[in-house]
């Protein structure tokens, strides 16, 4: 693990070229669906989707217990995009995809990268208070409501995540889980793709700017391809059925930007 890490920030590190996409110049086509997938018979919950250089890709799925712990099961989708097939564990190279793709700075662009903030409030289930003994929201409550109302005062924590003062992600008495709602394009371009708070597919830039993809709903685990030209994301349909769906991405760059990517995007990672 700890090579794996050292090899993906020694990369962005590097001095790879800092020209960064304009997600108003890049040209999305429509939604694909690439494979169906059914978490029943799977026996768990998504939890990681990795894009492999050579167009497959990694599911891993989970139970988790009452507890919080999980019990992965691990599944390759090949390129042909036939039904997902069992393997023993993730594949190395998916776990170096995974490191750049959800890590809190662009990869090859250290001034973008997220803010944190928590938040720790009392509530009640009738709105929030400073502490058990303060007035209710309720208008003139009586005594044995306050008591009840009291009682049942808890402790909320939000961590919430932001990009240019987007949401990205945000917990409540949760932790926040890296990649579940995010994915960082590879290095140099500094666009990250993220599901809104409407469950939409959306890109924002290290400008600010932000980009809806039309037609990408229900999302979850959105994942650049390692050369930036598509985005994957599973597209809920029911309780426990998905569509592994593919975007196509072409990057419109100026001839400056042009002349410095080369033509080459890197993730910091082995290919499998």
């Amino acid at each position: 693990m700890l090579p794996v890490l050292l090899f993906v920030l020694v990369a962005q590190a590097s001095g790879q070229p800092t020209a960064v996409a304009d997600i108003a110049q890049l040209k999305i086509g429509p939604p694909k669906a690439f494979a169906e997938i059914d978490t029943g018979k799977l026996k768990g919950d998504p939890v990681r989707l990795a894009f492999s250089a050579d167009g497959s890709f990694y599911l891993r799925v989970a139970e988790t217990d009452r507890w919080g712990n999980e019990r992965p099961r691990h599944y390759v989708i090949a390129s042909s995009g036939a039904a997902p097939t069992a393997t023993d564990g993730e594949p190395p190279w998916a776990n170096a995809y995974w490191l750049w793709k959800s890590v809190s700075i662009a990869p090859g662009v250290p001034d973008l990268r997220f803010e944190f903030e928590t938040r720790e409030q009392m509530k009640t289930a009738v709105g929030s208070v400073r502490d058990a003994g303060a007035s209710q929201s309720r208008a003139d409550p009586s005594q044995p409501q306050v008591a009840t109302d009291a009682a049942q005062v808890q402790k909320v924590k939000t961590v919430t995540v932001r990009l240019k003062r987007e949401i990205i992600a945000e917990g409540v008495n949760a932790a926040v889980v890296p990649g579940r709602t995010f994915g960082w394009a590879p290095a140099p371009m500094g666009v990250l793709a993220y599901v809104s708070g409407k469950k939409r597919l959306t890109l924002i830039d290290r400008e600010g700017r932000k980009r809806e993809i039309e037609g990408a709903a229900n999302v979850l685990l959105p994942a650049w391809s390692p050369d930036g030209t598509q985005i994957a994301y599973l597209q809920k349909k029911d309780r426990k059925k998905y569509t592994l769906m593919v975007v196509d991405v072409v990057v419109g760059r100026s001839p400056s930007s042009a002349a410095r990517l080369n033509g080459a995007c890197s993730y910091g990672g082995a290919s499998p």
